[in-house]
């Protein structure tokens, strides 16, 4: 056996064992390095999402329409307590005139304790009105003095004798107008407002798809970013693991392929180690 095949011998045999060595080293310090990496990742992505789920979608965009629908909400409370307000004394201004008509009826002097009984029940009715008027809506229905002169007069009614049932009914004549007036000012201010009830309504109605519309095409954004940001990670964790698998394909073929088995002589004794 020729001097130089024993020369060439050992480092083929050793290139190949430290080749082998390599490999077998690599694996489990990749594993690590890839599981701390991808805790790393997963903490990112976690902290991503919770701002996802925490953030308040739109709120920088809508505070305008949100200042509006807040002063609206303000308006449309005030127009629904007038609406009911005003629906209130409407009624009772109708069962005041009703009353008054049959208590001018009960104005004579053998029906005295008929018209007494009838004037305490108007009284009860004068005593119902809402005489608090919601400022700035509506036309002032002046029902505050009309309550007070009402009950004055109504009080003072007597059907003693004629001339003071004459007295009564004109006094109840007097009622009848006045009431009928306060009854077509609420009835204006009735239809006025419904009319702003359902207007406010429906433009706080389109306030708020306003709002959802900007919030949802936030969330969405926010939507779109995690799943970037989850599809990134993915494709890098990927790539790391097949690069690392290629690396170590690449240095078994490395060291099978490129450190080349020695031609040895027959009986040599390194045979026992090819």
């Amino acid at each position: 056996m020729a001097i130089e095949s024993v020369g060439n011998t050992i480092p083929n045999v050793a290139g190949r064992s430290l080749a082998v060595l390599a490999q077998t080293t690599a694996r489990p310090n990749f594993e690590v390095i890839f599981a701390a990496a991808q805790e790393t990742a997963i903490k990112r992505f976690n902290v991503e999402l919770e701002k996802f789920q925490d953030a308040e979608y739109g709120r920088s965009r809508t505070v305008l329409l949100r200042a509006k629908a807040i002063r609206l909400e303000g308006s449309l409370e005030l127009a629904e307590t007038f609406k009911a307000h005003t629906s209130t004394n409407r009624q009772t201004v109708k069962d005041i005139l009703d009353q008054l008509g049959e208590l001018r009826a009960l104005a004579d002097p053998s029906t005295t304790a008929a018209f007494d009984t009838k004037r305490v029940e108007v009284l009860d009715s004068v005593e119902k009105l809402l005489a608090a008027n919601i400022t700035g809506l509506g036309a002032p229905d002046g029902l505050r003095d009309l309550k007070v002169q009402a009950d004055t007069a109504i009080q003072a009614l007597s059907t003693a004798d004629a001339a003071s049932s004459a007295a009564a009914q004109a006094t109840i004549d007097g009622l009848v107008l006045d009431f009928s007036t306060k009854l077509e000012i609420l009835e204006l201010n009735q239809d006025s407002a419904t009319t702003a009830v359902t207007s406010q309504d429906r433009v706080l109605g389109e306030l708020g798809l306003k709002i959802e519309d900007v919030e949802l095409d936030e969330r969405s954004a926010g939507i779109d970013r995690i799943k970037a940001l989850e599809a990134e990670l993915a494709r890098v964790f990927s790539f790391l693991s097949l690069s690392f698998e290629g690396s170590q394909n690449l240095g078994g073929y490395v060291a099978e392929g490129t450190v080349l088995k020695p031609e040895l002589d027959p009986g040599s004794v390194l045979n026992l180690f090819a």
